[in-house]
């Protein structure tokens, strides 16, 4: 799988794919951020609800380069990335001013091999042996 980059304003250029999130009969179509630096896929709070996601009541603090901290909880989804499905346990929290989730190391990194080219401005996405 191929996607390019997105440009999120002139000239910054960020490695943003789109996957879906899917809950019983309920999906969500999700910008997210290719980030080989984060923990955990992260996912807004916001979709939790809509998608009516049940999350576990434990608190899960975030720190990052944020000035403060985030509490999230975590909980399951399917996602699909190009057509790829499988579900995962990601972190819900209120990350609105983000404007999109964040698709780290374990639920994303640990179930492909990720070439990020910023000079071709293409991600390139394999799936690895660890997806049915």
């Amino acid at each position: 799988m191929i996607f390019p980059y997105r440009e999120i304003t002139p000239k910054i250029f960020r490695p943003i794919i789109q996957v879906v999130l899917k809950n019983e009969n309920k999906f969500a179509i999700y910008f997210v951020l290719v980030d080989s630096g984060a923990d955990r896929c992260i996912f807004s709070i916001e979709l939790a609800k809509a998608l009516q996601i049940k999350l576990k009541p434990k608190k899960i603090i975030l720190k990052g380069i944020a000035k403060e901290k985030i509490i999230g909880y975590s909980g399951k989804v399917e996602i699909s990335i190009d057509g790829v499905s499988y579900d995962l346990t990601a972190i819900f929290a209120d990350i609105g001013e983000f404007g999109h989730g964040i698709l780290g190391q374990k639920g994303f990194f640990d179930h492909f091999d990720v070439k990020l080219s910023y000079q071709r401005k293409i991600i390139e996405i394999t799936k690895s042996n660890s997806i049915n």
